[in-house]
């Protein structure tokens, strides 16, 4: 009997054993899959808005459409970014708010200091003149480039007006637009990295 019992207490240790073997790489694998979900929480959207996940180059990684106005919840699992630096991007109608995140060794970490909003620039057009502002806190090189093309079977634009601004926090201008020259107009804005585009026709 004796026998039987140390037998059965080996055979408890041996089963305990393999089952502690395998649970702690399952408890490290499931806790590094915690470190890499994150909720991000985002106030006073609206449906149509753009939400986007990018890399440091702006390559495109995800893209969602917010669907309901109001607060914005949502999880994200990121496990499959290798190590690097990413941005959450939020798009709204005249700013994008830029939330950068830095993925290293299955473990995701905000970066609070470097969050920033980017206003979008404003164009409109009344009476023959186009109206462009664009408020930029940074100070950064805007150019403004305004193509015109006058013919319904041409394909192309033709520049007829560029503009550069330095060192300016909000730019304001007013361009008048021939009356005689009817049309179709396209503005290309370049500033903070990327290019904004509106076409219009008068």
């Amino acid at each position: 009997m004796k026998k039987v019992i140390t037998h059965s207490i080996c055979m408890l240790v041996m089963v305990t054993s393999i089952a502690t073997s395998f649970a702690n790489p399952l408890s490290l694998e499931n806790k590094e899959r915690m470190d890499m979900e994150i909720t991000l929480t985002l106030g006073n959207v609206k449906a149509g808005q753009q939400l986007f996940i990018k890399d440091v180059n702006g390559m495109i990684l995800y893209k969602k459409t917010i669907e309901k106005s109001g607060i914005f919840a949502n999880k994200f699992d990121l496990t499959a970014l290798p190590n690097g630096k990413y941005y959450f991007e939020h798009e709204k109608d005249f700013q994008i708010k830029i939330i950068p995140f830095k993925v290293t060794f299955n473990e995701v970490k905000f970066d609070k200091l470097n969050e920033k909003i980017i206003f979008k620039p404003v164009v409109r057009v009344n009476n023959n003149h186009l109206y462009f502002s664009k408020l930029d806190l940074d100070k950064e090189d805007v150019e403004v480039n305004i193509y015109y093309d006058g013919s319904r079977d041409s394909a192309g634009y033709d520049l007829i007006h560029t503009e550069n601004f330095t060192d300016t926090a909000k730019i304001e201008r007013i361009y008048s637009l021939s009356k005689t020259r009817g049309g179709n107009y396209k503005v290309v804005v370049k500033a903070n990295g990327r290019n904004y585009v509106e076409y219009f026709s008068i």
